[in-house]
């Protein structure tokens, strides 16, 4: 009787597709609307709910994420948001509260019309470079 072992990515959850040397790109269970997360040691995850042409884009979208950390201008813990224009900007804090992001000067949450810098850039990568 043979048995077949499996990959080691297939153990880890690590999408070949998506995944290069520097960046391995992890499918799990995101929950919510969340689509993917950049993380700050340099992996992203994606929702494993996400193929073909969502699942490209969303590593595409959280890539523009690691380089803005690797630029020292996005950070993030499980409390807040630390966001810089440029790295010669202020730092703008935004604290997690109920599942929002509140900046911590104006008391704006991302209910109210917040459309964040960090987003913009990655939404929209050509128009920011």
């Amino acid at each position: 009787m043979s048995f077949r072992l499996k990959e080691f990515t297939d153990l880890v959850g690590i999408d070949k597709e998506t995944s290069t040397y520097n960046t391995p790109v992890f499918q799990k269970d995101l929950g919510g609307d969340i689509l993917g997360e950049a993380n700050n040691d340099g992996t992203i995850f994606i929702d494993k709910s996400l193929s073909g042409k969502k699942k490209i884009e969303a590593v595409e979208h959280e890539k523009v994420h690691l380089d803005q950390m690797g630029q020292g201008r996005l950070q993030y813990t499980n409390d807040t948001v630390t966001w810089k224009k440029d790295t010669k900007s202020p730092a703008r804090v935004y604290k997690r509260i109920g599942g929002n992001l509140v900046d911590e000067k104006t008391g704006k949450s991302d209910r109210e019309g917040g459309s964040f810098e960090w987003e913009d850039e990655a939404y929209n990568p050509k128009e920011n470079s």
